[in-house]
């Protein structure tokens, strides 16, 4: 037995699974598939009619004859039109449905991802998943399916008509067809190939296109504007050679297909006319078996643009499924209970490690208890383990030894929905999402009312300053919160935070990239975002380590000192240098 190619075994199962995804949609396949069939059936008839036409109509001189049939032939075009034209419109809904679905479930699946993978993956290349192989999926949707099975079933189709029409010369011109298969196959290994490295170095472009325009001030800084032209320019050249290779495979292969349609032409041509010569054949069964004959051809010649399409859009969803088979590292865990509606905020961390790559740990053995209320900052050099600390707390990981508990509750026992309800992070850089400020401000509650948002803003201080913008909570804020400056960005962080009641706030130093002033409007704010809440503070700077009501240093991933200010003054020669050191910045 012959084996399957693995190539065709791969495309094979991303066709299943796409089809398995779009199972929801049957209803609509099977409603385009129907008239489809009524089409290419309209269309099939429509030589058998000519020949009907031709022998019983001109050749025996009857008028009435040769009126029904061109009749007959007017109405099967109408029926092929309207089928045809009801079969493009169900396959665009289903189509466009089945993208829909497609884009909805990547996008769902990738903000379930963890930080991990979203750490270690560029940007670029998973735009490229959501945008160039969607769209590769797109164009054949729209334009190959439908072209595929249309003209799937008019080879069957065509196939059939000239083995009745004629056997005998039938078996001599599908002949031909040996040499198109051989053709066709080597045309399919060869373009394959180079269809994947198209997607696959298009992916690399944008990457780079990214990387290049998000570090632009960093590369005019360093002048270093043709070293980063030149490293684009090779990913380029990359995805020129490989587009250059599916061009070669398409020059020698339609030429090749139509040379073959010519002689199978000329030889029934030959072969036919011999025979309508001698009387063993008529005429009109030699001009309805060459119009078939051509639409074999032709069926042929768009299938290999279709099998071009199928290919890029299979490599495609081979992506797009090798993403959607990634594991998040953190997910609930079955039989999760979410948290009480009062949550003290008694957080625990016994025994934790934790390790990025196996054999690397970043954390070792670190024990703390943050009592609720408690306003605690984490200090240490950089890479010393601070932000994955509060990482944990977060649940952005789990440890890779050890417990993170909150009111004596394994995070990893805990939903989510509900862990996000009582902890909630306040990042360095207060992000805003394009759309209103009323869609930032409930986004982590979107079931607050206006009194709560005004209420909210009230408590922060902002109040007066939401009053004055033209829309005031209808404002659009623009991406990434453009229209506001960085201490109202924060501002509205704070609020949002505030509105979600949390038990525990994580801040990743909320007031260092801010002018003074701005700083104390915030730190204002701050004071009253934690009232009554646990805070764990990533300190980058002295001022936040002397407001803790406790400082945790952190030294190689471990807790090497513990205390108010003061008591690591006196205790510890590593926190000793550390303020040594915000001192001289700050009096720089």
């Amino acid at each position: 037995m012959t084996a399957i190619p693995v190539e065709e075994t791969r495309v094979r199962r991303v066709v299943a699974r796409a089809a398995r995804l779009g199972r929801p949609l049957a209803p609509w396949a099977a409603g385009a598939l129907a008239v489809t069939l009524v089409a290419t059936a309209a269309r099939l008839l429509g030589p058998l009619v000519v020949r009907s036409g031709i022998d019983d109509g001109i050749t025996a001189g009857d008028r009435w004859l040769v009126t029904r049939a061109a009749l007959i032939f007017l109405g099967l075009l109408a029926v092929q039109y309207v089928a045809q034209a009801r079969a493009q419109y169900w396959v665009a809904v289903l189509g466009e449905r089945y993208l829909r679905l497609l884009r909805s479930t990547v996008f769902r699946h990738l903000m379930r991802l963890d930080l991990a993978f979203h750490g270690r993956s560029k940007a670029g290349v998973l735009v490229s998943r959501m945008t160039n192989d969607i769209e590769s999926v797109q164009e054949f949707v729209e334009e190959g399916a439908i072209s595929l099975v249309i003209n799937v079933l008019t080879i069957v189709g065509v196939t059939a008509a000239m083995l009745l029409i004629d056997v005998s010369l039938a078996l001599q011109v599908l002949s031909l067809v040996l040499v198109l298969i051989v053709v066709s196959w080597v045309f399919q290994r060869y373009a394959g190939r180079a269809y994947r490295q198209v997607r696959e170095r298009i992916g690399r472009v944008l990457a780079a296109l990214q990387e290049g325009i998000a570090g632009v001030r960093v590369v005019q800084a360093f002048t270093q504007e043709e070293e980063q032209a030149g490293a684009f320019g090779r990913v380029n050249e990359e995805y020129f050679e490989a587009n250059m290779r599916t061009a070669r495979a398409i020059a020698w292969y339609f030429p090749a297909v139509n040379l073959l349609r010519i002689v199978g032409i000329a030889l029934v041509l030959y072969l036919g006319g011999g025979r309508v010569i001698s009387g063993d054949l008529t005429f009109g069964t030699l001009v309805s078996f060459l119009l078939y004959l051509d639409w074999f051809f032709q069926p042929v010649v768009y299938l290999a643009n279709t099998h071009n399409q199928m290919q890029s859009a299979a490599a495609a969803l081979g992506k797009l499924f090798r993403l959607l088979d990634t594991k998040p590292v953190v997910s609930d865990e079955p039989g999760a209970e979410p948290l009480p509606d009062e949550v003290s905020g008694d957080i625990v961390l016994e025994g934790v490690g934790f390790e990025y790559e196996p054999g690397m740990p970043v954390l070792k053995d670190v024990d703390l208890h943050i009592a609720p209320g408690e306003r605690v900052a984490i200090v240490g050099e950089t890479g010393a383990g601070k932000s994955t600390l509060a990482n944990l707390v977060l649940r952005f990981y789990d440890p890779s030894t050890g417990t993170v508990t909150i009111d004596g509750r394994d995070l990893r026992t805990v939903p989510a929905s509900s862990r996000a309800r009582h902890v909630v992070l306040i990042p360095q850089e207060g992000f805003l999402f394009n759309g209103t400020l009323r869609d930032n401000l409930r986004y982590a509650r979107p079931d607050a009312g206006e009194d709560e948002l005004w209420q909210v803003c009230r408590s922060i201080g902002i109040e007066e300053w939401v009053r004055h913008l033209p829309e005031r909570f209808d404002t659009l804020v623009w991406e990434r919160g453009g229209r506001f400056s960085a201490g109202e960005r924060q501002l509205v962080a704070l609020a949002r935070a505030l509105l979600a009641q949390p038990a525990v706030i994580v801040f990743d130093e909320a007031t260092s990239n801010l002018d003074p002033e701005t700083e104390a409007r915030v730190e204002q704010a701050l004071a009253t975002v934690l009232q009554g809440r646990t805070a764990i503070v990533i300190a980058h700077r002295l001022r936040t380590a002397e407001n803790a009501d406790r400082i945790v240093l952190v030294d190689e991933g471990r807790v090497v000192g513990v205390g108010s200010h003061g008591e690591l003054l006196g205790s510890s020669s590593q926190y000793a240098r550390l303020v040594e050191v915000w001192e001289r910045g700050i009096l720089r």
